[in-house]
């Protein structure tokens, strides 16, 4: 049994409340507080976009909001952009979706897609009621955060990219990079914490001068590692001039458990959710991506420690904390699909789990906000 590191599938894979910043009120939204004069906003309608107050993300309205989703694997399911399952999605109840992008997918034979097939995309999302969270998965799990400047940045950067971005920028969420950067896989810890800091400093820099929206990073170690988040969260909320940021956690806890961290993140006041929870864990073994590999739902086997996803969620749901399953479909562990062919009809066990639960199942738990 290898270690967890590379453990899992690294290509695959309405209330009401007080407007916060409502009517008259710039508050941090002002241009002048971003030295940015074409981000000044209007403040007829509360805020411009999403955002973080303490550990709460809340719509432009005040409202609170809750994440609880699905991730959708976009790119690597291939119907894509001629067909998507998003309307079969939001039968589920859930009120966000975690979209797969890729700056540069690689491979000839697949659909060409467009950012204007993204624009399309984001519009159903506002129309469904369903806030996306758009991530990039070129790099996932690499150890270089600085890979985040030099290959990505440009792309969140780009012109066409921007105005489709800023189009959608009042229900939008932006997760940079998923799983990149080492931690606990790193030879020399405090030097790769600090070269992690330091990329996405510069890469939150680089995105303000653009957008508003709620920048989502993700922990390092293939998102596993969320003991770093009382240790540099703040700092970055304080290098981002919004102080909009989330941090987002990926529980493929097999073999390193992630719970006893959590107590801390929640005295550290962090905003915080869980960008991927799943019932089963890949591993890297003789050099070959065994899927399925760990079970790390109940029962559970062939692990080294008796975390589970089903108390995990228990947990997040007594503490209103946020979390997207991993995933609706296509992927090479189709067991930790949430449906076999992207419909109700086909939900798996795991998927009827995740969408029917009492406690935190996506019926019972998810609340809709306005977009």
């Amino acid at each position: 049994m290898m270690s967890d590191k590379l453990s899992r599938r690294q290509i695959l894979r309405l209330g009401g409340g007080l407007a916060i910043g409502a009517v008259g009120t710039t508050s941090l939204w002002s241009g002048s507080s971003l030295n940015q004069p074409s981000l000044a906003i209007s403040t007829n309608f509360g805020q411009p976009a999403f955002f973080t107050r303490g550990a709460n993300l809340h719509n432009p309205y005040g409202i609170k909001v809750v994440l609880k989703g699905i991730n959708l694997p976009l790119l690597d399911d291939w119907g894509f952009p001629q067909s998507n399952t998003l309307a079969e999605l939001e039968k589920t109840g859930a009120n966000a979706v975690r979209i797969q992008w890729y700056k540069d997918y690689g491979a000839q034979s697949r659909p060409a897609y467009s950012v204007a097939d993204l624009d399309k995309f984001l519009s159903e999302c506002r129309k469904l009621s369903i806030i996306p969270i758009l991530y990039l998965n070129d790099l996932t799990c690499q150890a270089d955060p600085n890979l985040l400047n030099s290959q990505l940045l440009p792309w969140w950067t780009s012109d066409s990219v921007v105005s489709v971005l800023k189009k959608h920028e009042r229900y939008l969420i932006i997760n940079l990079a998923n799983e990149l950067g080492h931690y606990r896989w790193s030879s020399n810890k405090d030097e790769a914490l600090a070269n992690f800091v330091n990329a996405y400093t510069i890469a939150i820099a680089g995105i303000r001068k653009h957008l508003r929206v709620p920048i989502a990073i993700d922990a390092p170690d293939c998102g596993t590692s969320i003991e770093v988040f009382p240790k540099i969260a703040q700092t970055l909320i304080a290098a981002d001039p919004l102080h909009n940021l989330l941090f987002s956690g990926h529980a493929y806890w097999a073999s390193y458990d992630g719970m006893p961290y959590f107590q801390a993140a929640i005295n550290a006041n962090i905003p915080m959710f869980f960008g991927e929870i799943a019932n089963k864990q890949d591993e890297e073994v003789n050099g070959a991506t065994q899927y399925c590999y760990y079970n790390i739902d109940v029962p559970s086997r062939r692990k080294a420690n008796s975390f589970n996803y089903q108390s995990l969620l228990t947990y997040l749901q007594s503490r209103d904390i946020g979390w997207l399953a991993w995933s609706w479909w296509k992927d090479n562990c189709s067991s930790r699909q949430i449906t076999l062919n992207g419909t109700m009809s086909g939900l798996t066990p795991y998927g009827k789990d995740i969408v029917d639960n009492r406690i935190y199942g996506l019926k019972s738990t998810a609340k809709r906000v306005t977009l």
